[in-house]
């Protein structure tokens, strides 16, 4: 997409201006933009004052960069080697000799009816 003639600021401008009761026709006619422009403008920006325009354009680099960083990331696990087992410790042993649900009546639940019948 092509970068704007007018800078963040700027268009928070031209939005007061507008809030303040400046015809649309006249400030698109100043500014040397569309009428579609102005109401895209007015989409993205709402009613930001200026300071909020910068406060939106940081956030929005910071947000650029974290979605750079989570691609980085997602690459490099996809490059990392799968294990075919878990990594077994001592806690895991200790805790590993439960083979299924815990709750009563779940033996009902499990197999060819398990549809029909319910643990709750």
């Amino acid at each position: 997409m092509r970068r704007s003639l007018h800078t963040d600021e700027e268009i928070a401008f031209l939005l007061a201006e507008a809030a303040r009761g400046i015809p649309v026709a006249e400030i698109c006619a100043s500014a040397h933009v569309s009428l579609g422009t102005y109401y895209r403008w007015r989409r993205r920006l709402g009613g930001l004052k200026p300071a909020g325009v910068a406060r939106l354009d940081q956030v929005e680099r910071e947000n650029a960069g974290l979605r750079a960083e989570v691609q980085r990331l997602r690459a490099a696990l996809l490059l990392q080697p799968v294990r075919a087992e878990p990594i077994r410790t001592a806690v895991t042993e200790r805790t590993a000799p439960h083979q299924g649900p815990r709750h009563r009546g779940a033996a009902a639940c499990v197999g060819r009816f398990a549809f029909g019948r319910s643990a709750n």
